[in-house]
């Protein structure tokens, strides 16, 4: 599938993703204001290190081998039992994990313990949000993007209609529990595709393979590293404005964050479904710098428009998304936006890093700006306050961008 087509399909799915994520945004903002926000966001980067240990962090893997053995049935069924025989595995280890610690994660993640049924209640769902993060893996992989797009429109639309009753009934406990009562219902609708497209889940094809889980835990520390170290920059920037100022204020950059999440969904769509998997396809060096610059080409112009637009539309943006509560963010916009440009464009080089399996430079490179993230805004938000942590995120990243740059350049030219 062209980039076109997949463009196509992921354009469906990021705006699913887009429009559910407004709506559930929006009634929280509403019913319950910044401060619901900022606990939205605590918990979901909490539950984000917790779906990564949960899968094994085996997900990147998953799309690298079936994508690289789309001619090789046996070996596409060993990668997908392997796959699903470590899920199982590191699922149950994190449900015990979360039903004995669900009290320490409550105040951990909100300053008080009365929330700990919310991870109770994760901890029960645990292997089916394992599950739904690996299957469209393995949709991907196989390059089944129709099918990738049904479920994760489904997807999107069970989590609104859920979280619109939870929240509208239980308040901010309903809002943060209504997920795992989601994943359960998604789970059972991505059976039902993985029938309908053709992915077999038998019993006797769960094993365990060592070389092909090798293969996989090659890229699980990377994806691990990627997907555990930024929801815990996350958590620790919202720690420092949460203990320098107040949960609202965390909340006012917590949308703003969100906003970048929601309009980039559709550029990380594509990097996923698209470009991860061509780029691990390609095996010589003059095609992977064709398929680079035609990336920087076609997506890169499309952020900058993106981003122009939203920062030109703001105060309405914020009025649409959250509520007349959420002004006070407005000035915010400016080095986010800046922040995100310059995220993709590193993103476009760390790929291949991924692709290639860079081990060493990925996990360094990730850990130091993640590091850095978190000591700069530590310092731009004591001298300029909530802003600064957008300061420190556009830096962060222009300066990521460079060295991405600088690393890549070694890479091609080496012989």
């Amino acid at each position: 599938m062209n980039l076109k087509k997949t463009s196509l399909y992921t354009s469906i799915s990021a705006f699913a993703t887009f429009i559910s994520g407004f709506l559930i945004v929006k009634v929280v903002a509403v019913k319950i204001g910044p401060e619901g926000i900022a606990y939205l966001g605590q918990f979901q980067n909490t539950v984000a290190i917790l779906n990564m240990l949960a899968t094994g962090a085996i997900s990147i893997g998953i799309i690298k081998y079936l994508s690289e053995f789309r001619r090789q049935n046996g070996k596409q069924e060993e990668v997908i039992g392997t796959a699903l025989l470590i899920m199982i595995c590191c699922s149950l280890f994190i449900t015990v994990i979360s039903l004995l610690l669900s009290g320490y994660f409550s105040k951990m993640s909100f300053k008080d313990t009365s929330y700990s049924k919310v991870y109770i209640a994760y901890g029960i769902c645990t292997i089916a949000f394992a599950f739904n993060l690996l299957f469209p893996a393995i949709l991907n992989g196989l390059k089944k993007i129709k099918w990738l797009t049904a479920v994760n429109v489904s997807s999107s639309i069970i989590g609104v209609l859920f979280m619109l009753v939870f929240t509208f009934y239980f308040g901010i406990s309903g809002a943060l529990i209504s997920s795992s009562v989601q994943a359960l219902v998604v789970l059972l609708i991505n059976l039902f595709i993985a029938k309908k497209a053709g992915v077999s889940f038998s019993i006797s094809g769960i094993k365990y393979h060592k070389e092909t889980a090798s293969k996989l835990f090659k890229f699980s520390l990377m994806a691990a590293v990627s997907g555990i170290v930024l929801p815990l920059t996350q958590i620790q920037i919202r720690e420092i404005i949460i203990t320098r100022f107040s949960f609202t204020d965390a909340g006012y950059w917590q949308a703003i964050t969100k906003v970048s999440d929601y309009y980039l969904a559709f550029i990380t769509s594509i990097l996923a479904v698209y470009y991860l998997p061509r780029l691990s396809e390609i095996d010589n060096k003059p095609e992977l710098r064709l398929e680079i610059f035609k990336g920087y080409k076609i997506i890169l112009p499309i952020v900058i428009a993106m981003a122009f637009a939203i920062w030109i539309l703001k105060e309405p943006i914020i009025h649409i998304l959250f509520s007349k509560d959420f002004l006070p963010a407005k000035s915010y916009f400016t080095f986010q936006l800046l922040g995100d440009v310059f995220k993709i464009g590193s993103w476009l080089l760390a790929y291949l890093m991924l692709a290639k399996a860079l081990t060493k430079e990925y996990i360094i490179t990730e850990i130091l700006f993640s590091v850095t993230l978190i000591f700069l805004s530590r310092w731009f938000i004591g001298q300029y306050g909530v802003i600064g942590a957008t300061y420190a995120f556009a830096l962060n990243y222009g300066l990521y961008w460079i060295l991405m740059w600088w690393l890549l350049k070694k890479y091609f030219y080496k012989v």
